[in-house]
């Protein structure tokens, strides 16, 4: 770091930082600038106040609980501990505020240093740049970080909130602000310590950064720290896998709170139907929460328009031209940054909700789409075994980021982006009996084996082993065996939709009619 971090200590001669901590806690001090305040801990900023006239910010740490004092006692007092951190950290190269003077009192524990000015937060300055300079910004950022990891200090907290970023035009120069539970470790950093940091940045950072400049930062930084370089794929992999369990610890954490639509993004739910009257309202009735519905209707004769109606005046009538065109149709007309899609077959529970209400309120938590679990209930019972749970969907996700694609009848959403796992299920009343199965199966069949201008023959294999495949899938892997009659009747449907489908395909390729 260049400029106020250089300074010497000789520079303190004739500078009081009592005198300063007195100043910070006048309120009509001139130049006095809270930044931070709560639990009574306060973070004041000062102008004029240091050693050459330049900016301070002051820390006042309480100590008030005997749990405070008690790690105090065995730690060392918070202001000294962070100041010990700083000087550490600055030797190793890693730009931070350079402490200035530290005052010790019985209950209060206050750090003073020089205050960073000319910066900008982290994720303001990367959406700044574009194209190269982004990836030139994730390799600096991947280097700086790398840097603290060399250094033995360990910090919990590196979201990028804590970070600041001054361009000076040559380079990036990048200065951790909050040293709060920071420690020097003996010896290096467990691995541990530096995927948890990572993991931070990527839950700040996720939702901006595209697939080069993640993998940009993380080969800066891996070639920034000492020793044998782990390979690239497996560091990814890691992260991610740490990534995700810090999203389900998380999410549990926070739903436990109450959202209040004011605190949360505004979600459009969509939904496409046709002859729907038997369960579209009780599809819309689990949306009423979502800020807008958009519904297509493919001219209904059976009462659907008319409920539909009840619920929202943003619906629409086209003629079925299948999954892919009539989902897309729906999405040109949300107009929300967020997109829910359901079945008019689903629901969303309660649960469901809660997740997802949790998830806008804070922006996707870096991510840009969420696959959403799927649980049948068919015969009487909700199918958590025999092959159909979880059937992980991607049904919420980011609008601009977001088009229809797929074939008939297994449409999917092709998404720019990274994309999470929710945790509850939606809920799916896929078939209303037996005979609904059945005929939705020949329904099905019939359309998968119309894709394409030219229809190819069936081989042997595809008529055979495909289906036992399947049928192992359903009554073996995933435990169909344990539901009886019912698991042994959904793994052979499940067989019987494969052969018919390659059957049907073949029919079609020798010409012969009567695929219906």
């Amino acid at each position: 770091m260049t400029g106020a971090l250089d300074r010497s200590a000789a520079d303190l001669a004739g500078w009081s930082a009592a005198q300063v901590v007195a100043r910070a806690r006048d309120e009509a001090t001139p130049g006095r600038r809270v930044l931070k305040r709560g639990g009574q801990r306060l973070v004041v900023w000062l102008d004029g106040a240091g050693p050459a006239g330049g900016a301070v910010v002051v820390k006042q740490i309480p100590l008030r609980s005997v749990w405070h004092r008690l790690e105090a006692r065995l730690r060392g007092r918070p202001a000294s501990v962070q100041r010990v951190c700083a000087e550490h950290l600055l030797a190793a190269g890693v730009g931070v505020p350079r402490p200035l003077g530290v005052v010790e009192e019985q209950h209060t524990s206050t750090l003073v240093a020089e205050a960073i000015t000319g910066a900008q937060g982290l994720l303001a300055a990367y959406l700044q740049s574009d194209g190269p300079a982004r990836r030139r910004f994730a390799r600096e950022l991947g280097a700086f970080v790398a840097r603290l990891h060399a250094s033995a200090v360990r910090v919990p907290d590196l979201k990028e909130s804590n970070v600041l970023v001054r361009d000076d035009g040559a380079a990036l120069r990048f200065v951790l602000v909050d040293l709060d539970r920071a420690r020097v470790v003996p010896g290096r950093l467990s691995r541990r310590r530096r995927i948890s940091n990572l993991v931070q940045l990527d839950r700040s950072l996720g939702a901006y950064l595209g697939r080069r400049e993640r993998l940009a930062f993380l080969a800066a930084w891996r070639r920034g720290l000492p020793g044998p370089r782990e390979p690239l794929a497996r560091l990814a992999r890691d992260v991610e896998r740490a990534r995700r369990r810090k999203d389900v610890s998380v999410s549990r954490r926070r739903r436990r709170e109450k959202i209040k639509p004011d605190d949360r993004l505004p979600v459009s739910a969509i939904v496409i139907c046709g002859n729907e009257a038997h369960c579209i309202r009780d599809c819309l009735e689990s949306l009423r929460w979502c800020e807008e519905i958009v519904v297509v209707d493919s001219y209904s004769t059976d009462g659907t328009w008319d409920i539909v109606q009840e619920y929202t005046t943003n619906v629409w009538r086209r003629p079925w031209n299948g999954h892919v065109e009539q989902k897309q149709h729906a999405l040109d007309h949300a107009h929300h940054p967020w997109v829910l899609n359901v079945d008019a077959d689903e629901r969303v529970s309660p649960a469901l909700r809660e997740e997802i209400e949790e998830i806008l309120a804070h922006d996707g938590r870096g991510y840009d789409g969420f696959l959403v679990p799927r649980v049948v209930h068919y015969l009487g019972r909700w199918w958590w075994h025999g092959g159909w749970y979880p059937d992980r969907r991607l049904r919420l996700f980011r609008r601009e980021r977001a088009i229809w694609g797929g074939e008939d009848p297994h449409e999917k959403v092709l998404l720019q982006g990274r994309v999470g796992r929710i945790l509850e299920p939606l809920l799916h009343y896929t078939y209303d009996d037996v005979s609904d199965h059945v005929r939705t199966i020949n329904r099905f069949t019939t359309t998968s084996s119309r894709r394409g201008a030219v229809a190819k023959p069936a081989t042997w294999p595809k008529l055979l082993l495909r289906p036992a495949v399947r049928f192992a899938r359903f009554y073996l892997w995933s435990s169909g065996f344990r539901l009886g009659k019912p698991g042994l009747f959904v793994a052979i449907s499940a067989a019987v939709y494969a052969h018919l489908k390659y059957a049907k395909q073949d029919a079609r390729h020798r010409g012969e009619g009567g695929v219906r």
